[in-house]
């Protein structure tokens, strides 16, 4: 009876991944849309649902409107377009809430599978979510977190004795082009996976023309996109952000170790040098120095080194714990076998009932309706849609999107937004003279056909010098500044 019992509760690793991803979800819920690109990306989809097309030129700015613009996550922004329109703002971020916790898991069950130990398995899993939590929410680079260990594992599993199996990476690449830049990334995996193949240091070694099939089909599928074959050069913008992208974008910044928000992703690098690819096959030690070097030229890289660490920590960890800690729970009575998981699994439920008792109430406005976060001029952009619902408006960077989604429909568009890709240099560089008010920010919004300008009340432009140069302050509270160039009647 007792054994009978033991081998219908979860095992170990059950339990504590689960664990794990519920408390990883409710943080990403807790944490709310507070992706700023929310808002553009939920528009454009809205657009191409209206139009029934993808658009191919810029439709949401005035300094860059009928140009070139590749919306490589158009199937993303149709994706979260749909989830708000039949869920809800509160429904579509649970969906997307789903792809950390998501990630976590499918990384448990590949590297289960390898017979990973529990324990170093789960100090694995555990340093990933921690590096991933800053980033979790409603955003489509999560997509590609999960389609990157969902590939991961699947190379795992390739053998020279099925060899078809390696073609199942072209439908992944046709979808996953379409869903998220990140897809490069992907095909970076693959093709080191097939480098290493080549040199006869993979399991598909035997089959290796299966494997250059696949990339090669991979490389295909992924200019099955509505920008074609020329799509495949597009994330090559992200190699280079530029200038202005690098000074004044976080994400592409590198981290700062003194900030406790970034200590995470120092573990993970200490916890890589350490491991020096120890017992991990060599295609999978690259990817994680790989992964590595991402993270410390920019942030925004710091999930992908996560997800690209989790086999190589896991490899190593699990040789050093057989080596010197392995217990073995065979020879263990089936009765205290039998508390020890019933006590792993109250100890489990505490624990996500308190993380979310705890997380959730404080964080209730994050999941409130978008328009009512802090954050967003939403009181400024009210009155900016009553007096000119279609100005130009030179905004903050971080609200061009939020802009964006209140007042495209009625003709306003904006001077920049996060689409830091797509604009040229000067335009980006002209929006920061204009905030600081440098010498010859007046000829700038002259020739740019300024209306409107919103911005924190703590920028060199709101503190006097729009004024002085006879902009009208039509409103003002803590979080924003209206200018007008024309004082409302």
């Amino acid at each position: 009876m007792t054994a009978r019992l033991l081998r219908r509760l979860p095992s170990p690793l059950v339990i504590v991944v689960a664990t794990l991803c519920a408390i990883l979800f409710t943080i990403t819920l807790a944490k709310g849309l507070s992706d700023p690109d929310y808002f553009w990306h939920v528009t454009a989809g809205r657009l191409i649902v209206t139009t029934g097309q993808v658009p191919s030129t810029d439709p949401f700015s005035f300094t860059w409107f009928g140009r070139p613009w590749t919306p490589h996550e158009w199937l993303s922004e149709l994706l979260i377009y749909r989830l708000v329109s039949w869920l809800g703002e509160r429904g579509a971020l649970a969906a997307f809430s789903i792809l950390g916790p998501a990630t976590i898991a499918l990384l448990a069950v590949a590297f289960a599978r390898r017979r990973i130990a529990t324990v170093p398995l789960v100090m694995a899993l555990i340093l990933a979510a921690a590096v991933l939590i800053p980033y979790v929410t409603l955003r489509p680079q999560a997509e590609s977190w999960f389609l990157m260990a969902l590939l991961i594992g699947g190379l795992l599993e390739l053998r020279a004795d099925r060899p078809a199996f390696a073609l199942l990476v072209v439908p992944l690449f046709a979808v996953w082009a379409n869903l998220h830049g990140l897809w490069v990334i992907g095909l970076g995996i693959l093709g080191v996976y097939l480098l290493f193949t080549l040199l006869g240091r993979t399991p598909m070694s035997p089959a290796w023309r299966w494997m250059l099939a696949g990339f090669i089909g991979a490389v295909l599928a992924s200019m099955a996109t509505p920008a074609g074959p020329i799509g495949i050069l597009y994330p090559l913008r992200y190699i280079q952000p530029g200038d202005w992208g690098l000074a004044n974008i976080s994400e592409w910044q590198s981290p700062n170790f003194h900030d406790p928000a970034h200590w995470p992703l120092l573990i993970l690098v200490v916890a890589l040098i350490a491991n020096a690819g120890r017992a991990t096959p060599g295609w999978l030690t690259l990817l994680s120095y790989v992964g590595v070097v991402m993270a410390l030229a920019a942030l925004r890289n710091a999930p992908v080194a996560a997800v690209l660490a989790v086999p190589t920590l896991a490899f190593g960890l699990d040789d050093r714990w057989k080596r010197h800690f392995r217990r073995d729970a065979a020879h263990r009575p089936a009765s205290v076998e039998l508390g020890r998981r019933l006590l792993e699994l109250t100890a489990a439920a505490i624990v996500v009932v308190s993380a979310v008792l705890i997380i959730l109430p404080r964080s209730m406005g994050g999941i409130a309706r978008a328009d009512q976060a802090s954050s967003y001029p939403q009181a400024a952009v009210d009155r900016l849609v009553q007096i000119e619902p279609n100005a130009r408006v030179l905004a903050e960077y971080g609200w061009g999107g939020y802009v964006i989604y209140r007042m495209y429909q009625g003709g306003g568009r904006v001077f920049v937004d996060g689409r830091n890709d797509m604009y040229d240099q000067s335009v980006l560089s002209d929006y920061s003279a204009i905030r600081a008010a440098n010498p010859g920010w007046r000829p700038l919004v002259d020739r740019y056909g300024v209306d409107a300008m919103l911005f924190p009340p703590g920028e060199p432009i709101t503190k006097g010098p729009a004024l002085d140069a006879g902009w009208c302050e039509a409103y003002r509270d803590s979080v924003g500044v209206l200018l007008l160039r024309t004082c409302p009647r």
